[in-house]
């Protein structure tokens, strides 16, 4: 893999966050508008990220923006080592984890990236799960800080509404140890279904909504 090349994941144990439809706006958003060469790894066995991605290319005409790659967990690493100088930037859309840290090809996910993103839905459930998600990620921190590799891990409230546990979430993931941005998406259909030809920053609705977290991710993740 190219030595710039950025492995990231917007990621959480807990399933129906958010993780894909934040990957994609993310992605998007850095091919269009810092030109970069982006691929999405969908390694979810729901394959929502490769199943969206082939339905919007069946209604336009020309390339999307960036580019979708269907593995499983295991050849990730190989993909990587072959391909990976081939983009400025990869996502892996990992997929939930249904055994916690016995589910060692998932976590080992984690370990190819160099950034994850962590999206928190304000309810107790969610907490609970993003809590234990944010001591591996503590744990994945530590060991590749051994191996002299950088690892940056931030939290963020998605789908924030006006109801107080969004408030309880947040100050219960810092108490906990895990970084959080100071801004977040708010609950909106806008949100719901991410274009692979057009970036959610090209209507005036989606600038306005979008732009501060897309500019805070850039600065906290260097990109």
């Amino acid at each position: 893999m190219g030595k710039n090349t950025r492995v990231i994941s917007v990621a959480n144990s807990k399933g129906g966050v958010g993780k894909s439809c934040v990957s994609i706006m993310l992605a998007v958003a850095l091919a269009r508008h810092k030109d970069k060469k982006i691929l999405i790894i969908d390694c979810d066995s729901q394959g929502s990220v490769t199943d969206m991605y082939e339905r919007e290319r069946e209604l336009y005409e020309g390339d999307p923006a960036i580019e979708v790659e269907e593995l499983t967990p295991r050849k990730v690493q190989t993909f990587l080592k072959r391909f990976g100088s081939d983009y400025d930037i990869i996502f892996i859309d990992i997929p939930r984890m249904t055994d916690k840290k016995k589910d060692t090809a998932t976590v080992m996910l984690l370990y190819n990236c160099d950034s994850v993103l962590v999206p928190i839905v304000g309810n107790e459930v969610d907490v609970l799960s993003s809590q234990d998600f944010a001591e591996i990620l503590e744990e994945t921190n530590n060991d590749k800080q051994d191996m002299g590799d950088e690892f940056r891990h931030y939290g963020f409230i998605n789908r924030r509404n006006q109801r107080k546990s969004n408030e309880v979430a947040e100050t219960a993931m810092k108490k906990g140890g895990l970084k959080m941005f100071k801004h977040s998406l708010p609950d909106l259909k806008i949100f719901t279904h991410p274009s692979f030809y057009k970036s959610i920053m090209e209507s005036a609705e989606g600038a306005r909504r979008f732009e501060d977290f897309y500019k805070e991710f850039c600065r906290k993740f260097k990109v």
